[in-house]
């Protein structure tokens, strides 16, 4: 079975106040991605997320992706990325506002790139919207201002 992953860099602001709501956000993406609205809503969902999101540090993570993996490891075409793993392969997409992410296989084998984001920020939010599945690559800490 294919999962298909959205990534998105959240403001940290958003990240650290929808901590543990993730499912709000959630539902943001899906219905711009998935759901068929008409044109004036279509436009809202996407200055909301513009707002609530921050463009993908694309030179940071070519950066990154190089350091982690061994040249034997992938195939790179500009912005995108493919990784063959025992049974399955990644194909790691980078644009502008967003990661794609496409895994065959077992499910350790997206884990290779969710573990690079990681180190580039805590904000990170993926989602697979055919699955229904969602999550922080790195929890946020819910900060206190006491």
């Amino acid at each position: 079975m294919e999962r298909h992953y959205y990534t998105y860099l959240i403001e940290e602001e958003f990240a650290s106040h929808y901590f543990g709501r993730e499912v709000v956000m959630f539902k943001l993406f899906y219905d711009y991605h998935w759901t068929n609205l008409d044109y004036k809503k279509s436009q809202l969902a996407a200055k909301q997320i513009e707002y609530i999101t921050e463009p993908i540090p694309i030179s940071h993570i070519h950066k990154r992706l190089k350091m982690n993996l061994s040249r034997e490891e992938y195939r790179q075409v500009d912005c995108i990325y493919k990784l063959m793993v025992p049974k399955g392969s990644v194909s790691f997409i980078i644009k502008d506002r967003y990661i794609e992410i496409l895994a065959k296989g077992p499910f350790e084998a997206e884990t290779v790139f969710f573990e690079i984001l990681r180190k580039v920020s805590p904000c990170f939010l993926a989602m697979d919207f055919g699955m229904e599945r969602y999550g922080w690559l790195n929890p946020v800490k819910e900060r206190n201002f006491v």
